[in-house]
């Protein structure tokens, strides 16, 4: 994803104008807080150009590691938070941590959308391993994506529900907000 995707994010405009209409992030803040999840370690799969890691850090005063594939938005994450944002594939990034023994409270992404349907689940189990919590917002339905040729993930909600919980996810009060059980990777 290169520098016209993000100036021109699901075809309505740059990304730094419009993310939180696809991010999720003010629903995640939200949905932390209203459930009194301590958030103080946070990890960010697919951080763009760094909008929410600033989110979180004035939501919650701690800033997220995370990855981000593309090489045009990663030089963009702030200074700050670029050190510990790896420019990396998910897919790669996610059972690396694992392996590593990291764990962090809450994991946000809005990013699975792009991967394949059959490389969901192992990037799942393996998040299962990595967070207490996991903040997943899909911008897309099963049949729609205004503007955006590399959202190819389309499903309903039931898909991804089921992939979640196969994965060791138990559901909360929230629809986007998973809480992590045992999972085996």
């Amino acid at each position: 994803m290169d520098r016209g995707y993000f100036e021109s994010y699901c075809g309505r405009g740059p990304y730094s104008e419009i993310y939180l209409d696809h991010s999720g992030v003010t629903n995640c803040i939200a949905s932390l807080r209203r459930m009194r999840v301590r958030a103080r370690s946070l990890l960010v799969l697919g951080a763009a150009s760094g909008e929410v890691l600033g989110d979180f850090e004035r939501a919650f005063g701690v800033r997220a590691f995370g990855c981000e594939v593309s090489r045009w938005a990663h030089a963009r994450i702030p200074a700050r938070f670029r050190r510990r944002i790896r420019r990396a594939d998910l897919r790669r990034y996610v059972p690396e941590l694992a392996r590593a023994g990291r764990h962090f409270d809450v994991l946000f992404t809005s990013a699975l959308v792009y991967l394949a349907p059959d490389e969901v689940e192992p990037v799942l189990r393996h998040c299962a391993r990595l967070a207490r919590f996991f903040h997943f917002y899909s911008s897309t339905s099963e049949d729609f994506e205004p503007g955006d040729r590399h959202r190819a993930l389309l499903r309903p909600r039931a898909w991804w529900r089921a992939r979640f919980e196969a994965a060791g996810f138990a559901p909360t009060r929230s629809r986007y907000l998973w809480r992590a059980g045992r999972a085996r990777v």
